[in-house]
């Protein structure tokens, strides 16, 4: 009897871990080979607007050590290899951008492939695309997000790639993308201060 309610236990345990630490995707973050892109984020990125390019940069970093810095106008890929995250599981989306010069940055979500969901800070008269927008400019210093996609957007769909649009000015630079189950997950699953590939590589794993 103890035996089988040792083990009537752990299967409990099982069971609710799931609810209790849901779900964390690292989309982008210190470009770990742990990560969704596998350390190959920059590649990820076929297409190039302008002239555009993504370069891992230490210049500047939300956290950690590197961001992904962007030049205008815009770099993406809707079908980034191995990517199919279902939103309904992992609804909230954070990320830290800021932008040197111009007036707008914004970030293009694929769905299933397709292009629709935007998010935007700034001036949206160039590109003109329809854009949730967050601030009215876009931030010279590091500013992070958390928002609900299906909320903002709808369920039921996949998230496949994304675009980085800043559009005009110098560069835009993006960091610390995540998906999670919980508001509360996305923002606060790493320290600032404590925050190495080997930690989101265990945070990957959960």
């Amino acid at each position: 009897m103890k035996l089988f309610s040792i083990i009537a236990v752990i299967a409990a345990m099982l069971i609710m871990a799931p609810l209790a630490f849901g779900k964390v995707v690292v989309v982008f973050d210190e470009n770990a080979a742990t990560e969704a892109s596998k350390g190959l984020f920059a590649e990820g990125f076929g297409s190039h607007d302008a002239g555009s390019t993504v370069e891992i940069t230490s210049t500047s970093a939300f956290m950690g050590k590197v961001s992904a810095m962007v030049t205008p106008q815009q770099s993406y890929n809707n079908i980034m290899e191995g990517w199919m995250f279902p939103i309904d599981e992992t609804p909230f989306i954070t990320f830290a951008w800021k932008k040197d010069g111009g007036a707008i940055i914004m970030v293009q979500m694929a769905f299933d492939n397709n292009w629709a969901y935007r998010y935007h800070c700034g001036d949206n008269t160039a590109p003109g695309w329809p854009s949730t927008e967050l601030e009215p400019e876009a931030p010279a210093d590091w500013k992070m997000y958390t928002r609900n996609l299906v909320d903002d957007f709808a369920g039921g769909w996949n998230l496949t790639g994304l675009a980085f649009t800043p559009w005009d000015g110098v560069a835009g630079y993006y960091d610390y993308i995540v998906l999670s189950t919980t508001e509360e997950e996305g923002q606060t699953a790493v320290a600032p201060s404590g925050k190495t590939a080997a930690t989101w590589g265990d945070m990957k794993a959960r």
